[in-house]
């Protein structure tokens, strides 16, 4: 696979998320900046996987992941994004997948940087940060 650039690889970490999240049981996080950037920073800290996406370094990848999450609905060919409806963002399935074949989904989009069980274990640190009020369970 060809270098990806700073831009792809966001849109890939935020598909993948949103992957992640689903595989979690989780439909709705809070739409917090604060909440949405903290509890990515410290989640991308202990995810192994996260140096395979080297645009993502520094000292608040969260902000970046906080940037494409927002532009993800605009996004063509993708396998999931976000939703914002000011209190909840939601991360959804696109082109005609359902949540049944979510497995399918996950086996489709991972790649050599990060496995589906990769992104499943993301998903699961990433909401385990959050409080109990600030998500809402698939």
């Amino acid at each position: 696979m060809a270098t990806a650039n700073k831009d792809q690889q966001v849109k890939h970490v935020v598909e993948g998320v949103a992957l992640g999240v689903l595989a979690a049981g989780v439909g709705a996080l809070t739409s917090t900046k604060m909440a949405l950037e903290l509890s990515f920073n410290q989640a991308w800290r202990r995810w192994s996987p996260a140096a395979n996406f080297p645009s993502l370094r520094g000292p608040d990848p969260g902000n970046l992941f906080w940037g494409g999450l927002h532009r993800s609905a605009g996004r063509k060919w993708a396998f999931a994004a976000w939703e914002n409806d000011r209190r909840w963002v939601r991360p959804y399935l696109r082109d005609g997948w359902s949540l049944d074949e979510l497995d399918e989904c996950l086996e489709n989009f991972a790649d050599e940087r990060a496995s589906v069980n990769d992104w499943r274990e993301f998903g699961r640190l990433y909401v385990e940060r959050f409080e109990p009020d600030e998500k809402i369970s698939a």
